[in-house]
């Protein structure tokens, strides 16, 4: 189970099963033992019809700084990537890990029409977008050797990452109109 204290996790749970796609969200909570330490457990496996399984790192971000900007924040920890990469390993082929940036926003002042791409909960507007760890990995740039934390240039960033429903190919008539998505409160 994903930790429900994370807001972005339970957003990105509740925004996944509106959509029908099966999935799991795996305990957080112990590291298995693969080889002589533990890995990171990824948050979510995604198993989308006719597409590729996922192995799903969701990483929490502000959506606009306080000018009212949207600044792209990517950065991640090396044991993020690391357990990505050999959770990917031990699934094989079958399947893909993939970041997956959770932007939250306040809801705006003057409110945009359905459609916009947000899906509401609680009171907030939250997007999401996802770039393949292998295309992250390629751009990396660090934040600091004491932070562990890595990013990508934001023009890099902006190129490559995509839509979370890019990464979904669904039959639409699984998909609930975006009326209903938006309707889901937890």
């Amino acid at each position: 189970m994903a930790r429900r204290n994370n807001h972005y996790e339970r957003a990105f749970e509740a925004y996944v099963r509106a959509l029908r796609v099966p999935c799991v969200a795996v305990d957080e909570a112990k590291r298995p033992l693969c080889g002589p330490i533990g890995v990171k457990n990824p948050d979510f496996l995604l198993y989308p019809r006719g597409a590729v399984n996922l192995v799903v790192e969701v990483k929490g971000k502000r959506g606009k700084n306080a000018l009212g900007r949207r600044p792209w924040e990517n950065w991640v920890t090396l044991d993020d990537l690391d357990g990505l990469a050999r959770w990917q390993s031990m699934f094989g082929p079958g399947f893909r890990s993939l970041l997956v940036f959770a932007y939250a926003e306040s809801p705006p002042i003057f409110g945009l029409p359905p459609g916009d791409g947000a899906f509401v909960m609680r009171d907030l507007h939250y997007r999401f977008w996802a770039v393949a760890h292998d295309q992250y990995v390629e751009h990396l740039r660090s934040r600091g050797p004491a932070w562990k934390a890595v990013s990508m240039a934001r023009a890099e960033f902006r190129g490559r990452v995509r839509p979370l429903l890019d990464w979904l190919p669904m039959n639409a008539a699984a998909v609930r109109p975006l009326e209903t998505l938006q309707e889901i409160r937890s």
